[in-house]
């Protein structure tokens, strides 16, 4: 080590000559001193600190007192291509505008509330709509119909806001709405068509729970709103500049972010593959419980920003009558180890029938042990529980079934946990309507207490006396919130006498209703049989609804009875006076059916009638595209992203496009969107694959033709001959490949 160098030696006279007039003379420094200057500077802080938060705090005051900003929602997750308001407003009175009818009540009210009335708007899907049947059977009428009882001097309006197929990111925006409307309760069932439509959260997890939170608590601030208000509009005319600059543009990367949904709910079951899209997603299951809890956050946080309480209510379903409506083999498993769990099933069936329930739970102990995830093999083993009244394990099983189920049409025990989570942080009143839904069904001749049919009439919607009993607590909620004081107090006699009279008002017909009602939903959701079972239950009168022949249409067009389906879906356009939906539905099947030409001309009449769908331009552009067609082909279906821009279903067949003419960079780029959009449909990991090999990306082939039968490719034959592989069928990557489907 070198030594270190000595200080040199400074005179006094030194160090005079450097303390001219001019230069400062630095002071000794010591802890001692330190701490005055370091003391008031924290103190300079503190106070300014305490300055500035005074001083937001009194124009957050000022804007609340004199300032009320438009209630405004900005979904961090989603968009809508548009949003119209559910009610019309007319003479002074609200109605649900006749475009929404398909999915809504029909339902009026004065806009301007009258004195001494209770309003209550009340919130949810197709259960608060009332399907099977319709508002006359909802638990929105039974408490209409009570709380009328009780308060005959009052004018009480229960307003019957339920949407079919609608989930609690489409619902925030009634809320929204109906706020205006002075209501003096909102009571809100949601939670069981979370699942029901595809969007993506990747944005979610980029974001952050802490990030989501603040943003939420933000929102809530006049200060933020204000600033919102002034910057917002320069924002949006900064992007309608850049658009307008970039309108040409088709690049899959031109679409913001965040999922951009339809103004009205097109479902993942409404696609044509429907039940296939559905697979094993962690992450967006995950993406889907956040997104949950943020938007009934967000309900609440609307209702008290209005001075308006809300009730929660839990969505129970049916457990041990109603089994998975898809279960998914572990995709590590051989197509030979599937086939051989799944004629071990049968087995389970076989010796359930039979009463072997012992021998049926060990079998299913062995299945579960191979291939864990298998929702059915839960439910079978369940039946087999609850037949040896070991119930508290059948139960265990029949939750496991349900939220293993990979279409979870039923609220998952996660989304049951942030209702009760949800009320208690944000102290909301709720209704525990599953433990009620338990006792209920033991009352009405359930043993194990177990929901099930004697309680729902298919996976979730309640029977007419559910609805009622669910009336009846709603009623005691509403009372002990003390939002009816001075009414009449209606003890159970008389509540049950009200019921009873509304019950016998309803007309015979409405049950013909349920079935048709019950038979599309069935079907829609891939439970055929009962479906069919449904169908029978219907009078010989309801032959002429065209829903009848369509459903009828769908089972033949699967069954590949082609002319069949054609003939069923001639029949229903005819009954339904040309609906270009059931034309859509006839043009498919005459493309299946071979006859080309005619499902050509039917797809053209579409277009020409100006109410033409997505699939419409999809579909005819494929057409053209097998028969040469190729740039007749490419100018249609731009022009259909051009219309609608958001419509996953033009993903694929543009990208196929762009491959046939040779562009496969841009083709790939389409296909990787149409993969993000449907990441369960096994053709566009299939697709993708034969882009990747023919543009030499052979490592990126390989790992998109894993996907696809992970999603459920099974077409050997198809795969072995398929010209886009001939340059890897050497490869032993590519044997292994194909041994998976052996």
């Amino acid at each position: 080590m070198p030594p270190r160098p000595k200080n040199p030696k400074i005179s006094k006279n030194s160090q005079r000559k450097t303390s001219h007039k001019n230069s400062i003379t630095r002071p000794e420094i010591s802890p001692d001193n330190l701490k005055k200057p370091l003391g008031g500077w924290l103190k300079n802080v503190f106070l300014g600190l305490v300055v500035c938060f005074l001083a937001l705090g009194f124009i957050e005051f000022g804007l609340r007192l004199f300032w009320t900003p438009d209630v405004k929602i900005d979904d961090p997750f989603v968009g809508f291509s548009s949003i119209h308001p559910l009610f019309k407003i007319k003479d002074g009175v609200a109605s649900v505008s006749p475009i929404r009818l398909k999915y809504f009540n029909d339902v009026s009210f004065p806009v301007e509330k009258p004195p001494d009335s209770l309003r209550v708007f009340s919130f949810g899907e197709s259960t608060t709509y009332g399907h099977p049947f319709d508002g006359r059977t909802s638990y929105s009428r039974w408490l209409e119909d009570i709380l009328a009882a009780s308060c005959p001097t009052k004018k009480v309006q229960v307003i019957n806001a339920g949407g079919i197929s609608y989930a609690s990111y489409r619902i925030v925006n009634l809320v929204q709405e109906s706020l205006q409307y002075n209501p003096d309760l909102v009571i809100m069932y949601v939670g069981h068509n979370e699942f029901l439509e595809r969007r993506s959260y990747a944005g979610m997890f980029e974001q952050g729970p802490l990030l989501i939170s603040l943003r939420s608590y933000m929102e809530n601030l006049r200060i933020y709103r204000a600033l919102e208000t002034i910057l917002v509009p320069i924002i949006d005319r900064v992007k309608t500049a850049d658009k307008k600059t970039n309108q040409k543009d088709h690049s899959p990367n031109s679409n913001a972010d965040k999922t951009l949904l339809n103004d009205e709910a097109t479902t993942i079951l409404d696609k044509s593959a429907g039940l296939d899209l559905y697979y094993h997603d962690e992450q967006f299951a995950r993406g889907v419980l956040k997104h949950y809890a943020y938007n009934l956050r967000e309900m609440i946080s609307l209702c008290k920003q209005a001075h308006v309480p809300i009730i929660l209510v839990e969505t129970p379903s049916n457990l041990k009558d109603f089994s998975p409506f898809k279960s998914q083999h572990d995709s590590k498993l051989t197509l030979t180890q599937q086939k051989e769990i799944d004629r071990k099933l049968e087995d389970v069936r076989a010796l359930l029938a039979s009463g072997d329930f012992k021998k049926a739970v060990d079998e299913t102990n062995e299945i579960e042990r191979v291939d864990p995830l298998y929702a059915l093999t839960y439910f079978l083993k369940g039946k087999a529980l609850e037949a040896e009244t070991q119930y508290q394990e059948a139960r265990r099983n029949f939750v496991k079934a349900k939220d293993l189920d990979v279409c979870p049409l039923r609220a998952t025990s996660s989304i049951i946990d942030q209702i009760d989570k949800i009320a208690a942080e944000q102290q909301a009143p709720l209704i525990k309507f599953c433990s009620f839904v338990d006792s209920y069904s033991k009352e009405h001749g359930s043993k194990s207490g177990i929901p099930g049919d004697e309680s729902f009439l298919d996976h979730v919607h309640p029977t007419i006396e559910l609805h009622q009993a669910l009336a009846e607590l709603l009623y005691e909620k509403i009372q002990s919130m003390g939002l009816i004081s001075g009414c009449k107090t209606l003890n159970k006699t008389e509540i049950q006498s009200v019921l009873d009279q509304g019950f016998k008002s309803l007309d015979s017909s409405i049950y013909a209703l349920r079935d048709l009602n019950l038979a599309k939903t069935l079907r829609w959701a891939g439970k055929k049989e009962e479906a069919k079972r449904a169908l029978l239950r219907i009078a010989g009168s309801e032959t002429d609804n065209p829903e009848v022949h369509k459903m009828l249409g769908s089972f033949a067009l699967e069954a590949h009875q082609y002319g069949e389906a054609v003939n069923e879906y001639r029949e229903a356009v005819k009954l339904a006076g040309g609906d270009p939906e059931l034309k859509l539905s006839l043009a498919i099947a005459l493309y299946k059916g071979g006859n080309r030409k005619e499902a050509q001309d039917t797809y053209e009449q579409i277009l020409d009638s100006g109410h033409d769908f997505p699939e419409v331009y999809a579909n005819l552009s494929m057409l053209w595209l097998e028969t040469g067609r190729i740039d007749e082909s490419r100018k249609l279906i731009e022009k259909g992203i051009e219309k609608f821009s958001g419509s996953s279903a033009l993903y694929a067949p543009y990208a196929l496009n762009l491959a046939i003419s040779g562009r496969l960079d841009e083709a790939i780029k389409w296909m990787l969107k149409a993969v993000a959009t449907e990441p369960g449909d096994p053709s566009h990991y299939y697709n993708l694959a034969g882009m990747y090999a023919l543009n030499n990306q052979n490592a990126k082939a390989f790992k998109s033709l894993n996907m696809a039968i992970d999603r459920g490719y099974r077409n050997l034959d198809k795969l072995s001959s398929d010209p886009v592989f001939k340059n890897l069928r050497d490869q032993s990557e590519f044997k292994k490949i194909k041994s998976r489907l052996e």
